[in-house]
Parts: C-alpha cells; sequence; structure tokens
C-alpha cells in the first residue's frame, strides 16, 4: 500500500487550479486548435520522420 506523505492543501490546489486556467486562457484559440489537430495526427499515424543524412563508403 503506498501512503501519501504530503497532505494537500486547499489554498494551494485552489491556487494551483486558477494558475493553470490562467495558463490555457492566455493560448489563442486557434492556436490550441492547430496543436490539438497536431496531436491528433500523431495519435492516428506516429510522428513524422525527419530526413537524415545518408552515408555512402
Amino acid at each position: 500500500m503506498i501512503k501519501q506523505n504530503k497532505k494537500i492543501d486547499s489554498v494551494k490546489a485552489i491556487a494551483a487550479a486558477q494558475r493553470a486556467v490562467d495558463f490555457w486562457a492566455t493560448i489563442d484559440g486557434n492556436k490550441l486548435a492547430r496543436v490539438g489537430e497536431r496531436e491528433k495526427k500523431m495519435d492516428l499515424v506516429g510522428p513524422t520522420k525527419k530526413a537524415g543524412c545518408i552515408k555512402f563508403d
């Protein structure tokens, strides 16, 4: 059984939640939509592969 050593302070939890809300509120809706679309594509097909150098011996 895992015991939690730290107790969650409600004041700190509310402050953290407010910081998260403030962060997401500052992001432009179009930018957030682009990020979501990119994440959706990555979930379906995986990350894009970067072009690398080819070595000829």
